[in-house]
């Protein structure tokens, strides 16, 4: 009677252990989940905040970007003007 008062004593115990185990076990997944989806959002950010800083730059920049194309495309019609006026330096050297 005594050995199964004392098994029974035992499960109860392991019972026990095995509760607050898998307590401990809920614990640590909800806070790897928390962990995840607050990574999730985090990159969400991240990317959001890329794409975001490049648009705006480029919305920012392209009048610059315009004005040094127009002037490069001046640059190139006065070397076209120079080279009809003065001759190319191919046919000179003939």
């Amino acid at each position: 009677m005594e050995d199964d008062s004392q098994q029974i004593e035992e499960l109860k115990q392991l019972v026990r252990q095995s509760i607050a185990l898998g307590q401990d076990n809920s614990k640590m997944l909800h806070s790897m989940r928390r962990s995840a989806w607050f990574a999730t959002i985090m990159r969400l950010f991240w990317i959001a905040l890329v794409i975001g800083a490049s648009v705006y730059s480029y919305l920012y920049l392209q009048p610059y970007i315009n004005e040094l194309l127009g002037f490069y495309g001046n640059l190139q019609g006065l070397q076209q003007k120079a080279q009809s006026y003065f001759g190319s330096p191919s046919t000179t050297n003939q």
